[in-house]
């Protein structure tokens, strides 16, 4: 019993350090040399590169620019139509399509107040066409209505939209906008082709995203959120990649601005920028393990029939999809996008579980990936720098707690004593953590580790909600 206990133990302890440590040790390893990089297997299917265009000639393909909204503050809409105003890229070659997913959560939907603000205004009538006219006059009504996501209103909207040429649940509004009034134009060349697909009924963000890609003409998808603002450059350094056709999808990287009002920023912005480190790492071996919302990109081509509905992290599935197909991610630092972090850790909690249980249904639904012999190094990335962070330590670390005391009781040695105060002051430190930002004050020595118990205590929850169906497709708003 005794010995059986002590190799759980080190086989436990060695896999929580690979996992947060280990993994990206030995990666970056690799990748310093030359030859083992040569050695990597690649997975059965994968898709040989070859150029569209000469390696020194520019490439810039057809973009659809999908912005997703529900319930953002007007403020919000605001900043994201200056920030998208503002990006580098050949107009004729880009669409912008905001996707706005109804939002119940609170009396007054800002999102959709916004929204009827900026694209039903009252045309100019020396530059408009009889389409705006047309849509001007179908809802210039409505805009004295006061609460314009009222039952009554709704209603009325459905009814008016009847055999015409947008659907009943889906406002399609095309052409350029006159958001000239909000947006103080570089030239009369950046003006932006603007289209709108607005949900009546809310039913989460995948399914508008499902709709919006169905209608998007570009053959390059870009996905963004509206609280998420881009680098100007961040269009041409997603597409530039798509000039050989191995890659099927780029990963920009998420950087979380810091903030003297949020007490679980620090902790946040660094984990993301060690997860970057990773996501670099991961690509120059063969490919990127999953990437961010906030900014990506893929080839429509490869979006197939789009996620299922009941998809929680559909970021991460839809780009691993991609890997499933023989196709590399490549993570590209110098596309970004920059977000606030969430105010306190309870609304950190708030996210934190969500991905947890995204990360057990996204395990399910990508099983096929634990095939190592088939998918070869993607399923050693995809096993080590996800499944094990997600579904394995949470679940070890205490066990390990327990086998430590058990060993230390029956026969004691310096070395577990060790190991056990390393334990118990990473509890300790937690716990000064949480009682620090109950105060509002953070002190990063106690923030990490606070962040990290959160994190695996979220695994938890995650397994329960999803396992009960708890946790459903729409966002839990999390406070930033």
């Amino acid at each position: 019993m005794y010995i059986t206990s002590e190799i759980l133990f080190w086989v436990f302890l060695f896999t929580i350090f690979y996992s947060y440590a280990g993994y990206g040790i030995l990666i970056i390893f690799i990748s310093k040399v030359p030859s083992l990089m040569k050695l990597i297997p690649k997975p059965y299917n994968y898709v040989k590169s070859e150029r569209i265009v000469p390696e020194n000639e520019s490439y810039y393909p057809a973009v659809t620019f999908v912005i997703s909204a529900s319930g953002e503050p007007q403020r919000i809409i605001k900043e994201k139509i200056e920030n998208t105003q503002a990006l580098i890229y050949p107009r004729e070659k880009l669409e912008v399509v905001f996707a706005i997913a109804y939002d119940t959560s609170k009396e007054v939907d800002e999102t959709i107040d916004e929204f009827y603000k900026n694209f039903l205004i009252e045309p100019d009538l020396k530059n408009t066409t009889s389409k705006d006219e047309e849509i001007y006059l179908k809802f210039s009504k409505y805009e004295n209505s006061g609460n314009l996501r009222s039952a009554n209103v709704l209603t009325e909207i459905e009814q008016h939209l009847e055999g015409e040429s947008f659907t009943t649940d889906d406002i399609s509004l095309e052409g350029k906008k006159n958001i000239d009034k909000h947006i103080e134009r570089l030239s009369s060349e950046d003006e932006i082709d603007i289209k709108i697909t607005k949900d009546i009924e809310r039913k989460g963000k995948i399914s508008q995203v499902n709709r919006t890609v169905e209608k998007a003409n570009g053959e390059i998808l870009v996905f963004s959120d509206a609280n998420s603002y881009f680098n100007k450059e961040a269009l041409i350094n997603l597409t530039k990649h798509f000039a050989d056709k191995q890659v099927g999808c780029v990963a920009g990287e998420k950087r979380v601005k810091k903030s003297e009002h949020s007490t679980s920023g620090e902790g946040e912005g660094l984990y993301w920028k060690y997860e970057s480190l990773l996501k670099k790492i991961d690509s120059k071996l063969w490919t990127c393990v999953g990437a961010a919302g906030e900014i990506f990109a893929i080839r429509k081509n490869l979006w197939g029939e789009g996620v299922a509905q009941n998809t929680l992290i559909e970021d991460f599935v839809v780009s691993m999809k991609v890997a499933e197909k023989g196709y590399r991610v490549i993570y590209e630092p110098e596309a970004y996008a920059e977000e606030e972090p969430t105010v306190d850790m309870k609304e950190e909690y708030i996210r934190r579980r969500r991905i947890a249980a995204g990360g057990f249904q996204a395990i399910v639904i990508l099983k096929s990936l634990f095939n190592i012999f088939k998918y070869r190094i993607l399923s050693f990335q995809y096993i080590s720098h996800r499944v094990l962070r997600w579904a394995v330590v949470p679940f070890i670390i205490p066990l390990a707690l327990i086998l430590n005391i058990y060993l230390l009781i029956n026969s004691f040695s310096y070395l577990y004593f060790l190991t056990l105060l390393v334990q118990i002051s990473f509890y300790i430190f937690a716990l000064f953590g949480f009682i620090l930002e109950k105060q509002k004050k953070k002190v990063k020595l106690f923030n990490i580790p606070y962040v990290l118990f959160v994190m695996n205590y979220s695994a938890y929850i995650g397994l329960k909600r999803y396992i009960t169906g708890e946790q459903k497709v729409i966002w839990e708003r999390a406070k930033r």
